[in-house]
């Protein structure tokens, strides 16, 4: 029985075009498109909401961040990212990654969820006939109750 020729297991048009793209890139600048969309899901919902990659020079990734503390703990935490993200984008176009601080653009920047919370005392209010008075006296404990302090 003759068979045709074998065919090849399907294969992901990203890794099939990474070979014409990193021949066409030169200068690399296709690095950092790559680098910027794998970021989120390499660090996460909360790093991501306050870092934002901004260059790829010389094989090193620039990340803004928006705080000090933050730039503190990412450096901690280099030595997991900077392996996961080689894995993602190749260790031939991210060698280093420098985090410094930046404002962030606010756009495509995932909106925070509003968490309901409990209030932290319970106030028993005097009676009072305004049912509309007594409401904006309870959001007022409720909303003292959430505050920092």
């Amino acid at each position: 029985m003759a068979h045709g020729p074998r065919r090849k297991a399907p294969e992901a048009l990203g890794s099939a075009l990474r070979p014409l793209i990193d021949r066409l890139d030169g200068g690399g600048n296709f690095g950092i498109v790559r680098v910027a969309r794998a970021w989120p899901e390499i660090v996460g919902e909360a790093i991501a909401r306050r870092t934002e990659v901004s260059t790829l020079r010389f094989h090193t990734a620039t990340v803004k961040v928006s705080s000090a503390m933050w730039i503190q703990e990412l450096n901690l935490l280099r030595g997991q990212i900077l392996p996961r993200l080689q894995a993602v984008v190749g260790a031939d176009v991210v060698r280093d990654i420098r985090f410094v601080k930046g404002a962030l653009t606010r756009r495509d920047r995932p909106k925070l969820k509003a968490v309901a919370r409990p209030t932290r005392r319970t106030f028993e209010l005097p009676e009072m006939r305004d049912p509309e008075l007594k409401r904006a006296f309870e959001r007022l404990i409720e909303a003292w109750g959430r505050s920092p302090r």
